[in-house]
Formats: structure tokens, C-alpha cells, sequence
């Protein structure tokens, strides 16, 4: 008789009596099983573990190759990265340093990163990011970034996308696998240069800002031709090869192009059209209100975006030489202002390097185009006058020069030792284009100097002998010398005009967002203008008294 499975259920059910010592047997067959059962589970989890070990190391690569980096420099938060500027720099291709560009001065507070090819700097609880290009066309320019730089453990982390601007990169964070993913410029120029040339190209132009160009999924590329032409990253054309060449400019995202004729214009980084290809220079001014100098049979204007004249092209000068009122240019010593977002590194200065003559050094010209995004200075015939940025002439052409430059204090032919007070003044005074803190611009005629503000409006005729500043224990302070007689001016002058000192955090915003005039601020304005002009008599009479 065979018994299959059922059979045998069926026998525990009915309760026979069986002898004892095979219910023994039975019960110490089962207790060995089970323990042999977990030996070989604990054994089996071992081996697993040494085949295959949990994996919770963040994983860094790099162009593709994977790379050991302190994962300290990653900060992981509601699937938001976070980078260490000076963790990643160097991994990328740049050196960071604690403090700001140019600024001999180690300051926790500020950071900045550069290569041979830019620099970029970033500041503690800020979203901007300034940018230079050495010996470029432009000054510092500031991008923003979405969220403001943190202090984590004395180190300064900033959101990727803000480490992406500051180091020309691209990163990417895979909360799946635990990994961050980084390519950097030169690697995606290889890598776009080797699918352009299948498609029939020379190549992708290798000019540091159209190199940056890749960064926005637009490609300059170049025919057999010798001619330019921008596709995209799906090899579709946006800008046409038949240009005699095409730079990109990331500040404002648009291209600008030149032709056989050496004509520039500007297409916007879509393809279309912006300004026509009409004029021999070109380049922007001013971004808030997208202005551009332009230039034409050796005469500069100003357009806007809509290639609507603002300023007609028929100066011999548009903007001011602002390189002998640089700290580092200045010929006495000036150690104030020591922060990126001063007047003159904020603004869209434009340098140019002039070769003189073989023995000189090379100068940097740097011109200031906009003046506290109001006034506009213009040339013609050796007089300087103002535009206001919606195009209408504030000033007439009047001025001898805009800006004054600090007089050496002469010895006393009958004494030549100078007094301590001289000595000091002497050793810090410097020159003086704008005085920030009140708006002001200083303006000379026929050797004398007075001030204005961002209306053009003289708030002291140009009757002073001289106008500088002197810094003492990192204050700078404000002179001038009129009738013979040296003045405070933020004492003497400003206080009875009624004017208002503005803070650092107010010259930051204002420089950082550009100023939109509204009808309440002109109203603003206009009513600060007649309250000073109303004071201003009674002080100019006064100093004359």
C-alpha cells in the first residue's frame, strides 16, 4: 500500500498514539534542520555581502571617469545640490581664493574662481555672480544665480546652477544612483567638435565665448567656406553659414554677426533678428534697458533693442575714460571701495587695449557708457554734455571734461619740508569722477569743478579749484578747495542741499537690478530736484560770503 502527500496529512489528523521515543526522534530531527536551515542563511548573507556591498557613497564623474573627491563638497537638500566652490574648482580646471578679484585682501566673506580664460566671484548671502574676462571688452558682468551663496563649516556652497555660471560647466545630480555628473567646457567642446565635423563642418569655433555658447545648446560653427553660421545641439540651423563671423555674448544671450563688409548687428540667440546688420561697431551698454553704442563713419549713438534711435549717430564720443579713477590705476593711494559691487566694477565698463609706442606698457582704456542708470555722457567739438536713457538731451554741451583729478599739493618754494597735514593729504588724496553715496557726478569747465546729479542738474556750478577724496582708516571722505578755502563737502555742501546718503545695500540693489522710473520715482525725483535747487543758492551764496 503507498501513501502519497494527502495520505499522510490525513494520518496526523487522526491523533494515533505513537511510542516515545520515535516522537523524540522526530522532535530532534526538526530543531537540527532548523538550525542547519539558519546556518546556511547566515552564510549565504555573508557571501552576498562580500559579492555585491550596499553601496551608500555619493559617486562623483567626471568627463565620463569616475573621480575620488570629498563628498563633503556636495550638499544634498530636498534634491537641491549645493557645491563648494573651492571643493570643485580645481577638479574643473580653476584655482579658488578666498576674497574678491584684484583685491589684495583675504575676506571669508567673498570667493572667486579663474582660469586663463575668465574669473568669476561670488559673495556670501548674494545671488550675484561677477564675471570677467581678462583683457575682454567689458568689465565685470553680473549674472544671478537662484538661490544666494551659504556658509557651510567656513566654507562657501552655492546652488548648482550658480557653480555651473561660475565655472562654465554643466552638473547633474542622480538621486537614483547617488551620483553627480559633471562635464566641463572643454570636454563638451570636444565632444560637439567631433559631431559637427561628421555633419560636414571645419568645426565648432573655438573662441572662449563661443565655446560658452555650447552651455545653451547653440553651436558656432564653421564651413569649408571660411563662413559662420550657429545650429543647435540637434544639428538644426538657427543663424545661417554666411557670415564672415559670429560671436556670442552670454551676458545678454544673443549673437552678434558681421558680415563681408565688415558690418555688425545682433541676432537674438533664437535666430531672429534683433539689430540689422548695418553698423562698423556695436555692442551693449546697458542690459536693464537693452542700449547699445553704436558707430558709423567714425560717429557714435545709442539705439535700444528695437533699433530705435536714442542718442543719433553724430558724436565724437560716447562715454568716459574712467581708468585714471580706478583704485588700481590711480596715482595716489586709495584703499576704500575694496568690494566687487563698488560704481565703476558694477556698470558695463568697456576696455580697450591700445598698443603705444614700443617701449610704453600697454594701457587699458576703461569707458564708462551710463552713469547710475540715468545719464548718458556725450562729445562733440571737445564739449561734454548728458542724455538721459529714454533718449532727450539733459544737458547741453558745456562741459570742458566730466571727473577731476586730484592736484599734487605744491611746495613751499621757502620751505622745503611739507607739514605732517600735507604729507598725509598729499600721500592719500585721490581722483574723483563720481561720489556714489550721494549720486553725483563731477563736471569741469575751463579748469574748475562742480557737481551734478543723476538729473544733470548742477547742484554747484564749476567754480571749485579742485574737488578729491581722502581715505582714513577706511573712510572715505570728500573735499574740495574753493576760494581758498578747503570744504567738507558731505558737511558743507551736501547736508544744507538736503541730500540723502545712500547705503552700500542701496548702491548693490540698484546696481545689480538697474532703476526702471516709474511715474512715482520721476514725481520723487522732481520734487528732490526743486527742494535742492531752492537750497542750493543759499549754500553757494554762503560760500561766497
Amino acid at each position: 500500500m503507498r501513501l502519497d502527500a494527502e495520505d499522510l496529512m490525513e494520518d496526523s489528523k487522526l491523533k494515533v498514539n505513537r511510542p516515545k521515543g520515535h516522537n523524540n526522534t522526530i522532535i530532534i530531527g526538526i530543531i537540527v534542520a532548523i538550525v542547519v536551515t539558519l546556518a546556511i542563511i547566515c552564510v549565504i548573507m555573508v557571501v552576498i555581502k562580500d559579492i555585491q556591498p550596499v553601496d551608500q557613497t555619493l559617486k562623483v564623474y567626471i568627463d565620463g571617469q569616475q573621480t575620488q573627491m570629498d563628498t563633503s563638497t556636495f550638499l544634498i537638500e530636498n534634491n537641491k545640490m549645493y557645491v563648494s566652490v573651492k571643493g570643485i574648482a580645481s577638479f574643473v580646471g580653476y584655482e579658488a581664493h578666498s576674497g574678491e578679484y584684484k583685491i589684495e585682501a583675504e575676506d571669508t566673506n567673498k570667493v572667486f574662481v579663474e582660469n586663463k580664460q575668465e574669473t568669476a566671484s561670488m559673495f556670501l548671502n548674494s545671488t550675484i555672480i561677477s564675471k570677467i574676462e581678462p583683457n575682454a571688452s567689458d568689465e565685470y558682468k553680473n549674472y544671478t544665480m537662484s538661490e544666494p551663496a551659504r556658509n557651510v563649516k567656513g566654507d562657501i556652497y552655492v546652488i548648482s546652477d550658480g557653480i555651473e555660471i561660475a565655472c562654465n560647466i554643466k552638473i547633474k545630480y542622480d538621486s537614483a544612483s547617488n551620483s553627480v555628473e559633471i562635464q566641463t567646457l572643454s570636454y563638451i567642446f570636444d565632444s560637439y567638435n567631433t559631431a559637427v565635423q561628421k555633419l560636414g563642418f571645419v568645426g565648432v569655433n573655438d573662441n572662449f565665448e563661443n565655446k560658452k555658447a555650447l552651455l545653451y545648446d547653440r553651436i558656432v560653427v564653421e564651413n569649408s567656406d571660411g563662413k559662420y553660421g550657429v545650429i543647435d545641439n540637434s544639428g538644426a540651423e538657427v543663424i545661417g553659414t554666411r557670415y564672415a563671423y559670429i560671436q556670442f555674448d552670454e551676458y545678454n544671450k544673443e549673437f552678434t554677426i558681421t558680415n563681408a563688409y565688415n558690418k555688425v548687428g545682433i541676432d537674438y540667440i533664437n535666430g531672429e533678428t534683433k539689430i540689422n546688420v548695418n553698423y562698423d561697431e556695436i555692442k551693449s551698454i546697458n542690459k536693464a534697458n537693452a542700449l547699445y553704442l553704436v558707430k558709423s563713419n567714425e560717429k557714435y549713438g545709442v539705439i535700444d533693442g528695437n533699433e530705435r534711435i536714442i542718442i543719433h549717430i553724430e558724436y565724437d564720443d560716447i562715454g568716459i575714460d574712467i581708468s585714471p579713477y580706478t583704485i588700481q590705476n590711480n596715482n595716489k593711494t586709495d584703499t576704500t571701495d575694496n568690494n566687487n559691487n563698488n560704481y565703476y566694477n558694477n556698470n558695463n565698463n568697456y576696455y580697450n587695449n591700445n598698443n603705444n609706442d614700443d617701449d610704453e606698457q600697454e594701457k587699458d582704456i576703461v569707458k564708462q557708457y551710463v552713469f547710475f542708470n540715468s545719464l548718458i555722457p556725450v562729445k562733440q567739438n571737445n564739449m561734454w554734455g548728458f542724455f538721459n536713457l529714454s533718449g532727450s538731451k539733459v544737458s547741453d554741451l558745456k562741459y570742458t571734461d566730466i571727473g577731476c583729478k586730484a592736484k599734487p599739493i605744491e611746495k613751499d618754494k621757502n620751505n622745503n619740508n611739507k607739514t605732517e597735514e600735507e604729507e598725509t593729504i598729499t600721500k592719500t588724496t585721490a581722483n574723483i569722477l563720481v561720489i556714489d553715496e550721494y549720486e553725483l557726478i563731477v563736471v569741469e569747465l575751463n579748469n574748475k569743478f562742480g557737481l551734478i546729479n543723476t538729473s544733470a542738474q548742477e547742484l554747484f556750478k564749476p567754480e571749485s579749484d579742485d574737488m578729491y577724496s581722502i581715505t582714513d582708516a577706511g573712510i572715505k571722505s570728500y573735499y574740495m578747495l574753493y576760494n581758498g578755502k578747503t570744504y567738507n563737502l558731505e558737511n558743507d555742501i551736501f547736508k544744507p542741499l538736503g541730500l540723502t546718503k545712500k547705503t552700500k545695500t542701496q548702491l548693490e540693489t540698484e546696481d545689480n537690478l538697474g532703476t526702471e522710473n516709474d511715474s512715482e520715482t520721476e514725481n520723487e525725483t522732481q520734487q528732490e530736484n526743486e527742494l535742492q535747487e531752492e537750497n542750493k543758492t543759499e549754500t553757494q551764496n554762503a560760500l561766497n560770503t
